[in-house]
């Protein structure tokens, strides 16, 4: 594969072949991580369920921006939560919180997706879930961290496009303590 060498209207079809995940991949992990998401909703919903809400989930990571690499990458889920009403509640229930969402991962995956294995990762950053979907045949996998949040500027007011586009990742330091 030389991309030097490659005409200019043959680039976006050297992407699709090469270098993103493959199409089969890719449709997977959206669909488990679309339904932990709804999960996340339904059970969140019920109070007796969760002491907990979810207001709105956004996507970041290389696979939430499309910009995911054939072998690994990486997405964020940020998890809006009506818990929060400070950056103090946020800081004092977070621990509690991702023991809540670690054990509805583990229920959600009861139901696993054809094609994906999960995987739990080590738990190195705080604040943070992380768990590994990854293909069956091992050439692709995504590196997923759910990051519950407090949503400082209301509901629905977090949407990518008033990010510019931009990941939703914990390095940038948004909303998480």
């Amino acid at each position: 594969m030389d991309v030097y060498r490659t005409p200019a209207a043959a680039l976006a079809s050297l992407v699709v072949r090469r270098l993103q995940p493959s199409a089969e991949f890719q449709r997977a992990a959206w669909r488990a991580l679309g339904a932990l998401a709804t999960t996340l909703r339904e059970r969140g919903d019920r109070a007796a369920a969760q002491p907990w809400r979810v207001l709105k989930t956004a996507k970041g990571g290389s696979a939430g921006r499309g910009t995911a690499l054939r072998g690994g990458c990486d997405s964020e889920i940020v998890i809006f939560l009506d818990c929060f009403k400070s950056y103090k509640d946020h800081s004092v229930d977070r621990a509690e919180i991702l023991k809540d969402l670690w054990d509805l991962l583990q229920s959600w995956w009861q139901k696993p997706i054809p094609g994906l294995n999960f995987e739990t990762l080590w738990q190195d950053r705080p604040g943070v879930l992380q768990f590994r979907l990854a293909s069956t045949d091992l050439e692709n996998w995504m590196d997923v961290s759910l990051v519950p949040a407090f949503d400082a500027l209301g509901e629905g007011s977090l949407a990518p496009s008033r990010l510019g586009g931009r990941s939703l990742g914990v390095r940038q330091g948004l909303l998480f303590g």
